[in-house]
């Protein structure tokens, strides 16, 4: 492979990397309050006493309402 093309795979991934990051600081929540919106959801399906694929379901929408909440 030639240098021009090795610097070329490495810009773009550069750029790539970087986007990825930069989007994801700027619109993603912190760890913990995910983590916070998770174990308030699953607590809400456990009242519900949901299981199975009406539980992912359920918490999936809980999770999506909650940051859209926030945002």
């Amino acid at each position: 492979m030639s240098p021009y093309k090795s610097a070329i795979i490495a810009a773009a991934l550069a750029f790539s990397v970087g986007t990825l990051v930069a989007g994801g600081i700027s619109h993603a929540a912190t760890k913990a309050e995910r983590s916070a919106v998770s174990k308030d959801c699953s607590t809400k399906a456990d009242a519900q006493k949901l299981h199975g694929k009406e539980r992912r379901a359920f918490r999936s929408k809980c999770k999506h309402e909650a940051g859209a909440k926030k945002g």
